[in-house]
């Protein structure tokens, strides 16, 4: 199967010169104009490598690469750095970032890092999956009774780069929490057994988790239905839309 780049730049031109080499070169190439929408299309499916400019408007590249690393420095996917500035040495220090080119990217060069960070990083566990070890920031516990919902989002979850470790109610979610230490929680408002609130509130009183990041999710969308929300550490989405809820996951979990 063809390896898979995401290449990000704002720049159209770049993106098409690039992006046209690249499949030239038998790679499999998916643009995006912007941090944001990479975050989105890595919700789909995720790349062999992102190739990423930093000088973009909005996120930009520093604000993409800080929510796909998490607190060892690993990158959810290799990441081949393009940049013009030569000051990044210290933002780049405690990530694990694959391999830089210069701005403007001569083709032949750029092919060539590619070909070398692929090489390099073939053994390494990426994809669904992202525990190593003990160490579980990837890991996500769901809490869905319903047997087909658990499973489409599951699903959902996985293609965004998340092992997912279901359970039925909000009790049993609070349990693998504080036995799992995951990255993440995501629930319906209503969870069976113990709402949401329920599951926050006493989350909040643990060390396993007070600062964990949490997505919930309901069909209702009433305002004052979010009114226990607290947006620093919960989102919410409206819906139980997989990929919706995927994102609002990658956006949320460092």
């Amino acid at each position: 199967m063809d390896k898979r780049l995401l290449l990000i730049d704002d720049d159209p031109n770049i993106r098409m010169m690039l992006g046209d080499f690249l499949m030239g070169a038998g790679y499999e190439v998916t643009c995006a104009a912007s941090g944001e929408e990479a975050l989105r299309l890595m919700t789909e499916s995720l790349p062999d490598l992102a190739i990423l400019d930093l000088g973009m408007p909005g996120m930009g590249g520093t604000g993409f690469l800080e929510r796909i690393t998490d607190r060892l420095g690993r990158t959810r996917v290799p990441v081949l750095v393009l940049t013009a500035r030569g000051d990044m040495a210290e933002f780049f220090a405690d990530k694990q970032i694959a391999g830089f080119v210069t701005k403007p990217a001569d083709p032949d060069e750029l092919l060539a890092e590619v070909q070398r960070i692929l090489f390099s990083e073939s053994a390494l566990p990426r994809g669904d999956t992202m525990v190593v070890g003990d160490d579980v920031r990837r890991l996500v516990v769901l809490a869905e009774a319903n047997a087909i919902r658990a499973n489409a989002l599951r699903e959902a979850l996985g293609k965004a780069g998340f092992s997912v470790e279901v359970v039925r109610t909000g009790a049993e979610a609070v349990e693998a929490v504080i036995a799992r230490h995951p990255a993440g929680l995501i629930l319906p408002m209503d969870a069976e057994g113990l709402a949401a609130d329920g599951v926050l509130e006493i989350l909040r009183k643990l060390p396993a988790g007070q600062a964990l990041p949490v997505v919930v999710y309901s069909a209702e969308k009433t305002p004052e239905k979010w009114s226990f929300i607290d947006p620093r550490h919960v989102a919410k989405v409206s819906g139980a839309d997989g990929a919706e809820i995927a994102q609002a996951a990658l956006t949320a979990v460092v």
